[in-house]
């Protein structure tokens, strides 16, 4: 299995970069088209498709989760390497500095947008609403094309005699924002259908994240080129036709022959973020090699949201997903997701239940797991919950391995006398290494197996 996860991660990686650098190269054609009159040249596109490619940049930092600095940064690299290139490449003398303040200019809407929807607040949900934003910028746009069209018939339009009543940003605002109210039926009944192609595996959350940030990339490039094609510029959006084609293309190389593990993940429930980095540098990793089955709890409430979710809870029906009864657990066992994703990547089941309810559940998922990961940093006598779990765990014989992930303030000593009994291989993590030390122990001994 490592050999496995390093290959699946590299592949998923490699699909996506190539992904972005086709949109990068349609990009590229328009705008030499646009704005060259000297005629086409492929040394010219290739330059320009690596300057427009840069989104490869947040694509892959939103999969590997990494933090907005990392992602700012980075893009930053990137935007100063573009411009080597293309002073390499022009046939005019061109100083670095304006060039690189051409370049950062193409990067920062977008990476605005990037830098604000993975911040603290927003980290978990900002991301999946890109498409939302996407669809409200459109409908704006489309309100102040709207706007420009009745300025046209002079003094005559009935802007102009709103202009008079009221004053400049109420007409501003009006032709901006309201069209806002135009677009929520839309919105929703995309959202409500985007659920339903997630849960029918027609996608992913990287693939879906990825057609998010380059639908706003298209978006802000055909408003760019319009300057100078007008509205045939925003024929550039029909570009976002093709991830549908890109997601079936990329299934068959990227789909896993192994069969997957399961992976139970149990922790002591607190509110630090610990527990969300072992989900960001563990969990997410496992993905590539095996499914994982979790009790939901508010500390990784928000850090293992889907899209199906977050339109879930936006539509008012989350509420249906607790279990609350024998019957409610039969159906959710059933209705498993164990089979990988598009992107080769399998899933996280989520089981939501009430104080009534989760002792059933954890015994239900003990049987489907084969192996467990147990968070027990800051775990003490008083953890009647964990110490349940330790206890279900001790009995069970079909589990091939059970890592156990430990630090400083936890009660090793009782933890270790409620396994006592058992006849399960224990891995004890000891987490006051360095975070990735740590991480990469944990993902090593799940990998490894028994």
């Amino acid at each position: 299995l490592p050999a496995q996860n390093r290959a699946a991660r590299r592949n998923l990686r490699l699909a996506l970069a190539l992904m972005c650098l086709i949109f990068a190269a349609i990009i590229a054609a328009v705008a030499q088209g646009a704005y060259v009159a000297s005629g086409f040249s492929w040394r010219r596109l290739f330059t320009l498709t690596l300057v427009f490619a840069w989104p490869v940049v947040p694509t892959i930092g939103l999969l590997e989760r990494w933090p907005r600095g990392r992602i700012f940064f980075i893009s930053l690299q990137y935007v100063a390497l573009s411009s080597v290139i293309v002073m390499l490449n022009s046939n005019e003398n061109q100083q670095f500095l304006p060039v690189l303040l051409w370049l950062f200019s193409e990067q920062l809407p977008l990476l605005l947008i990037v830098f604000f929807m993975t911040g603290p607040t927003l980290r978990s949900t900002g991301p999946y609403l890109i498409l939302v934003f996407f669809a409200l910028t459109l409908s704006s746009l489309l309100g102040l094309n709207a706007l420009e069209h009745s300025l046209g018939d002079g003094i005559d339009s009935w802007v102009v005699d709103l202009l008079m009543l009221t004053n400049v940003n109420v007409v501003f605002g009006l032709f901006s924002i309201v069209p806002w109210l135009a677009a929520f039926f839309p919105v929703r009944f995309i959202a409500r259908r985007l659920a339903a192609a997630y849960q029918r595996k027609a996608f992913s959350e990287p693939l879906y994240l990825a057609a998010g940030l380059w639908l706003i990339t298209l978006l802000i490039q055909a408003l760019t080129l319009s300057h100078s094609m007008g509205w045939r510029a925003y024929n550039l959006l029909l570009a976002g036709l093709l991830f549908p084609l890109f997601t079936l293309a990329m299934k068959p190389a990227l789909q896993p022959r192994h069969q997957p593990p399961t992976l139970l993940l149990l922790r002591v429930f607190r509110g630090d973020r610990g527990i969300e980095a072992l989900f960001d540098q563990v969990v997410e990793q496992w993905r590539y090699s095996g499914n994982t089955l979790l009790i939901a709890g508010k500390d990784l409430a928000l850090r293992n949201l889907e899209p199906d979710e977050l339109f879930g809870f936006l539509s008012g029906r989350l509420r249906e997903r607790f279990i609350n009864d024998n019957a409610g657990l039969q159906q959710a066992l059933s209705s498993l997701d164990l089979s990988s994703d598009p992107d080769g990547r399998y899933r996280v089941n989520e089981f939501f239940c009430f104080d009534n309810t989760w002792k059933m559940v954890l015994a239900a998922l003990v049987g489907k797991a084969d192996r467990v990961l147990m968070d027990l940093r800051g775990y003490s006598a008083d953890r009647a919950g964990c110490s349940h779990e330790l206890s279900v765990l001790a009995r069970q014989a079909h589990l091939q391995k059970l890592v156990v992930l430990f630090d400083a303030d936890t009660d090793k000593t009782g933890a270790e006398r409620l396994l006592a009994d058992s006849r399960l291989k224990i891995d004890w993590i000891d987490s006051g290494k360095k975070t990735e030390d740590s991480a990469g122990a944990v993902l090593k001994a799940l990998l490894n197996g028994a």
